[in-house]
């Protein structure tokens, strides 16, 4: 299932479920945004600093608005043409996972980077302005990873042009998000969330590589140390009961002929039992 070749990348034909879901929804958000005057993009945007208000919710919402034609266009473009073999591949469940937990990790990564920027005005005034994340960049990196992950060797188009195997083409983005999210002094590139983009493809490709290879995190669960479990105790041999004397054989025989059985103690009892048995 994970060795053969993608089929029908960017065919209307090969699209998938889940990903007809995401485009769908996707788009309708944006048209929303883009015709009605409900500022959705105020209200679901990922802004910097966002667990001062609590805003948990924001880190899934963000990934659902964006901040222009280009953006959406270009979300859903790999989210099309990548989506349906990754989907056909893990089923569209997972599929959902894999989307959501890299849109939601990119978030986090962007989010624990970015600081608000504080402003001087003309009389003196200082204010501070807190920079926002959108757009479905993270999860669709993340897509692109488990797709590198699941066929490494696989072309795809770059630019559609320039045919590139997908792990190079991975490798080629993550180093470029890399640089500018260390190399940045902004967050926020151009409107452009890079460590977003960075944590989302990691993610990705991470969990693909725990579907394609099962055994390796059950051997890493195995080696890792069982924190809270109590080691079962060794076994130890019982001693065998001590041998009992022919006096002490004799005692509680003689007793029984003077005073029948139900005279003896529950001690002498098990002492004949012993002595019986050998």
């Amino acid at each position: 299932m994970f060795n053969s070749e993608p089929k029908n990348i960017g065919s209307m034909m090969g699209i998938t479920p889940a990903v007809k879901f995401l485009l769908i929804l996707n788009v309708a958000v944006f048209l929303v945004d883009a015709l009605l005057p409900l500022h959705l993009r105020d209200v679901f945007a990922l802004r910097a600093h966002w667990w001062d208000t609590f805003s948990f919710w924001k880190l899934f919402t963000y990934m659902f608005v964006h901040g222009g034609l280009s953006h959406v266009l270009v979300n859903m473009l790999g989210l099309f043409f990548i989506g349906p073999s990754v989907e056909r591949t893990i089923g569209a469940y997972r599929f959902f996972i894999l989307y959501y937990i890299s849109g939601i990790l990119g978030g986090l990564g962007w989010s624990l980077i970015a600081e608000p920027i504080q402003y001087v005005d003309a009389l003196g005034n200082q204010f501070m302005e807190y920079p926002y994340c959108v757009g479905a960049s993270g999860a669709v990196m993340g897509i692109l990873g488990a797709f590198a992950a699941l066929y490494p060797h696989a072309k795809l188009l770059l630019w559609f042009i320039i045919p590139i195997r997908a792990w190079v083409l991975v490798l080629i983005l993550a180093v470029f998000e890399l640089w500018e999210t260390i190399h940045s002094n902004d967050p926020l590139i151009a409107g452009v969330a890079n460590a977003a983009h960075l944590v989302g493809g990691v993610a990705g490709f991470t969990y693909a590589l725990t579907l394609k290879h099962p055994h390796v995190v059950n051997e890493l669960k195995a080696k890792l140390p069982t924190l809270g479990k109590k080691k079962p105790q060794p076994r130890t041999r019982t001693s065998a009961p001590p041998t009992l004397s022919k006096e002490e054989v004799d005692a509680i025989l003689d007793k029984i002929g003077k005073q029948g059985m139900g005279a003896l103690t529950p001690r002498e009892r098990e002492m004949l039992k012993r002595a019986t048995r050998g």
